[in-house]
């Protein structure tokens, strides 16, 4: 969160200072320690101190580049599809892919996954959350839910848990969102390494669900904090994400199976190669 400091403080800090030191000769301890809370209330008061400031990202369009950290990004548009080659969504779902020009402005190679940092799953679009990893050493046999098969038959699917209402033990605010499967379109790789100076069309691709029906989504770009020395000396020298950047509204494109590659979207290009 970004913070303004106004003239304020300094003038309440000058003004209870004078006060201070033109009646603490005549205050006994008790008096002196009530006129220094008193100037503290009066520094802290509305006119005073640290005021918040909501941190306004900046507008995020279609086609036009903006800086993240070490890189220059331009959305070119988003787009779904049925599956993207080997990337297969669970029936009923989808996939969603964000289709960029990605450039290293730096002088060293950076990684992929600094870049999906900096991209991160779209809130309130769908995307599929990460299986969180419970029931770890439970007894398939005595799983709650789940009634044996006779052999040979496979068993009914497994229900989804319900989710905890807000304020119940293990309800959350947020799920989690998993970081995006980056591929290079022009061969269909996974990228995991991005050069200084070379630039890369990409998709950054989730697994959507298929319920949801937007047309537009709101896609967010955070800023990228290079981290010279980590105050607990556990990772020196690494880009840290902050702040909201760039937000805004991309149009989203369902792909057709006999659109052109240019036309039909991200998600078609990405999963041809």
């Amino acid at each position: 969160m970004k913070h303004a400091r106004n003239a304020g403080p300094d003038l309440a800090f000058r003004l209870g200072r004078r006060v201070i030191t033109a009646v603490a000769d005549d205050m006994s301890t008790t008096q002196r320690v009530g006129a220094g809370v008193v100037a503290a209330l009066v520094a802290i008061s509305p006119f005073g101190a640290w005021s918040e400031v909501e941190a306004q990202a900046d507008p995020l369009t279609a086609g036009t580049p903006v800086e993240v950290g070490p890189f220059e990004v331009t959305v070119v548009r988003a787009a779904t599809a049925d599956e993207l080659g080997h990337l297969v969504p669970q029936p009923g779902n989808r996939m969603l892919a964000v289709v960029a020009d990605v450039t290293n402005t730096g002088d060293v190679p950076e990684y992929g996954v600094t870049l999906s940092s900096a991209v991160p799953a779209p809130q309130g679009a769908g995307i599929v959350p990460e299986e969180p990893l419970t029931g770890l050493g439970a007894d398939p046999a005595t799983d709650s839910g789940a009634g044996a098969a006779p052999d040979g038959e496979a068993g009914p699917p497994a229900e989804p848990s319900p989710a905890a209402s807000p304020g119940e033990p293990g309800a959350s605010e947020e799920p989690e969102l998993p970081s995006a499967t980056i591929v290079n379109i022009e061969d269909g790789t996974s990228i995991s390494i991005l050069n200084p100076g070379v630039t890369h069309r990409v998709a950054l691709i989730w697994e959507q669900s298929g319920t949801w029906s937007g047309t537009e989504l709101p896609l967010e770009l955070v800023e990228l904090e290079w981290v010279e020395e980590d105050p607990l000396g556990l990772d020196d020298g690494h880009w840290f994400a902050n702040e909201i950047a760039f937000q805004g509204q991309i149009p989203v494109q369902p792909a057709t199976p006999d659109a052109d590659a240019d036309e039909q979207g991200a998600s078609s290009e990405a999963g041809q190669q």
